[in-house]
């Protein structure tokens, strides 16, 4: 049996978890941006109507 240090563990866990939780900021600021450019498409076509 090999011993994992506290600090080793620690920065796996971290680095997994990083690797979940940035994908998921990037999306949800896409989805955002989207939404955003939607939006302004509708008011920029209601004006030109």
């Amino acid at each position: 049996m090999f011993r994992i240090g506290v600090l080793e563990l620690a920065s796996t866990c971290g680095v997994i978890v990083l690797a979940i939780i940035i994908p998921l900021i990037v999306t949800r600021g896409y989805a955002r941006l989207n939404k955003r450019l939607k939006n302004i498409e509708k008011k920029i076509d209601k004006k030109k109507e």
